[in-house]
C-alpha cells in the first residue's frame, strides 16, 4: 500500500535544517573569527610582546620587539615570504637563535592562519546563501524557522564554552593540548631562546580581547531572528495577498 508524503511537512523539515545549519556554521564563523582577527593583529601582539617579554634581559628594547612584531605578522599574514626578524637575542642574530624546526613551526602557523582565512569567508558565504534560500522560500514552502536557527546554535555554543572554561582555568593544560593535537611539531623546550619571546603568558593575554570579541559576535548570531523573521513573514504575506489577487 502506498501513502501520500505530506508536502507541508517536507518543506518544514526543508526549513528547519537550512537555518539549522545556517545558524551553526554562524557560530563556528563567529568563534574562528574572534582568534584569527586577534592572532593577526599586529597592535595586539606588539602590546602582549612588551607586556610580557622580559626584552631588557634578552639585551633588547622596546623598539626591537615592535620590529619583531611586525616582521611576525607580516610573515604570518603572507605579507612576506620568509621570516628573518631584524632583531638579536642576546647578542645573537635571527640565524643564530632561531633553530630550523622553529622555522619549519611557524611555517606550519602560516599555513594555518591562510586556511582559518579561506575557511571564515567559505563559511560566511554558505551560510549567507542558507539563510538567502530559507527567506527565497517564505511562504507555502518553508521559509525562516526560528526553531531550527536556534538548534543549530546549541551544539557549537556547548562546545566553545567547554574550551572557554577551560582555557579560563587552567590554559596551560588548553594550550598544550591544543598544540599536541593540531600542531604537534610546535612543541619546544622552555629554556631554548626562541622561547624567551614566546612565553606561555604572551598568548594568555590574548585570552580576555578573544572573549570579548566572542560575546559581541555571538550576541549578534543570536538576535538575528529578531530581524530575520519579520521579514520572512512579510515576505510570505506579500505573496499570499498577491496570490489572493492573481484569484480573484
Amino acid at each position: 500500500m502506498a501513502y501520500d508524503r505530506d508536502p507541508a511537512g517536507q518543506t518544514h523539515r526543508g526549513a528547519f535544517f537550512r537555518c539549522f545549519l545556517a545558524s551553526f556554521l554562524l557560530v563556528l564563523v563567529a568563534a574562528g573569527a574572534c582568534v584569527y582577527f586577534n592572532a593577526v593583529d599586529r597592535q595586539l601582539f606588539e602590546t602582549a610582546l612588551l607586556e610580557n617579554v622580559d626584552y631588557a634581559a634578552l639585551g633588547m628594547d622596546a623598539d626591537s620587539m615592535r620590529s619583531f612584531a611586525e616582521e611576525t605578522i607580516l610573515f604570518l599574514t603572507d605579507a612576506q615570504d620568509s621570516w628573518e626578524p631584524s632583531i638579536t637575542v642576546a647578542g645573537f642574530p635571527a640565524s643564530r637563535f632561531i633553530p630550523q624546526n622553529f622555522r619549519d613551526h611557524m611555517v606550519t602557523v602560516k599555513g594555518c592562519v591562510s586556511a582559518a582565512s579561506t575557511l571564515l569567508v567559505c563559511g560566511t558565504v554558505a551560510a549567507v546563501a542558507l539563510l538567502a534560500w530559507a527567506l527565497a522560500t517564505s511562504g507555502r514552502r518553508g521559509g525562516f524557522s526560528t526553531q531550527g536557527y536556534y538548534a543549530g546554535t546549541i551544539l557549537p555554543l556547548l562546545l566553545i564554552a567547554g574550551v572557554g572554561l577551560w582555557a579560563s582555568l587552567d590554559f596551560g593544560g588548553m594550550w598544550e593540548m591544543l598544540h599536541r593535537t593540531l600542531i604537534p611539531d610546535g612543541i619546544f623546550p622552555a629554556d631554548e631562546l626562541v622561547m624567551q619571546l614566546f612565553p606561555e603568558t604572551l598568548f594568555s593575554a590574548y585570552l580576555p580581547p578573544v572573549l570579548l570579541m566572542l560575546v559581541l559576535m555571538l550576541a549578534a548570531v543570536l538576535v538575528l531572528p529578531l530581524i530575520l523573521s519579520p521579514v520572512s513573514a512579510r515576505i510570505a504575506q506579500s505573496r499570499a495577498e498577491s496570490a489572493g489577487g492573481s484569484n480573484r
